[in-house]
């Protein structure tokens, strides 16, 4: 269900003429407003997948079936999926909160899935934490973007835990995920409390980096994370595979390093899922070869292997 979506087409947005008169708009805007409310259908599915967990429910029955989804290949970087035909869109952004918790809406992309065209909402970066918080670290990282060559500062592991606590009981004192596909008709998926299913699926991400060879406990007592000034410079567009630049193919490939406490990576693990391999190939080739990068480093200044991920974009000049 994850990688099975195409963008749907915009859909053109109808608007009423001024003329109309309000008594005979108001009943049509008191109906729009009642919510979709959908109650769980099935229990929550932990999938233990090979390069990511996922964590799964279904809401409501025949048409109004939706399946909600929580993606992560790497901890911290969660992706949420919801797909079914109550979803269905003129939108391309669709708002979307957890109640009562969040009040400033997170806004995904609107998608339709490859094998039964349903509509989609596709939220990444989902960062599961009370809003204060959350704009607080956008913005920080929005600041540490705007200087690129810069190495952040190391980390404030008290910091670091508070962070992980509010997690933890932002998760717990959701109930429901509100969508909002069309203006004033909001989609209600019925959770009840996520604490259980998010602390489940937080222990299948400490779980994955055991299996990638890294230590989750080390991880947490890392002050200075993997870290390379211009990870661009090490790809050209020479490296387009040339088959996939002839037959005009385009990807988006994200992939996974173990960077050894000397900087070196050690393996690459590609987290796409692009039917052409040569995309997946050439990136890990191309970070093998040629990066290097900066290690992970403890409040000592001691070096030690961690994990770095990133983005490549292959997209052909019009």
């Amino acid at each position: 269900m994850w990688v099975s979506l195409t963008r749907s087409a915009t859909g053109d947005v109808v608007r009423f003429s001024a003329f109309l008169a309000c008594a005979a708009v108001a009943p049509l805007l008191m109906a729009a407003s009642k919510p979709v409310r959908l109650q769980p259908s099935t229990p929550w599915v932990l999938d233990y997948a090979e390069n990511s967990c996922r964590l799964i429910r279904s809401f409501g029955l025949g048409d109004t079936k939706t399946v909600l989804g929580l993606e992560s290949e790497s901890p911290d970087e969660v992706d949420m999926l919801a797909v079914g035909k109550p979803l269905e869109t003129s939108l391309l952004l669709v708002p979307a909160r957890l109640l009562p918790v969040q009040q400033k809406p997170i806004k995904g992309s609107s998608l339709q899935s490859a094998d039964k065209g349903e509509p989609a909402v596709l939220w990444s970066r989902v960062t599961l934490l009370p809003d204060d918080l959350a704009e607080k670290l956008e913005k920080r990282a929005e600041e540490r973007r705007a200087k690129p060559g810069v190495r952040p500062p190391p980390l404030d592991l008290a910091e670091e835990a508070q962070i992980r606590a509010k997690h933890q009981e932002f998760a717990s004192s959701a109930t429901e995920l509100e969508i909002m596909p069309r203006v004033n008709r909001p989609v209600v998926l019925e959770t009840g409390s996520l604490g259980h299913a998010i602390k489940a699926f937080d222990k299948c991400g400490r779980d994955s980096l055991r299996d990638w060879g890294v230590d989750p406990d080390l991880e947490e007592k890392i002050v200075r994370p993997v870290w390379a000034p211009d990870p661009s410079k090490w790809f050209s567009a020479s490296d387009y595979p040339a088959g996939m630049q002839f037959r005009g193919e385009e990807s988006v490939v994200k992939v996974r390093l173990l960077v050894d406490a000397s900087g070196n990576p050690t393996k690459c693990t590609s987290l796409s899922h692009f039917k052409e391999r040569a995309f997946n190939d050439a990136v890990c080739a191309i970070f093998m070869k040629r990066a290097h990068f900066e290690p992970a480093e403890l409040a000592d200044g001691t070096k030690v292997p961690s994990y770095y991920t990133n983005t490549i974009t292959f997209r052909l000049e019009p």
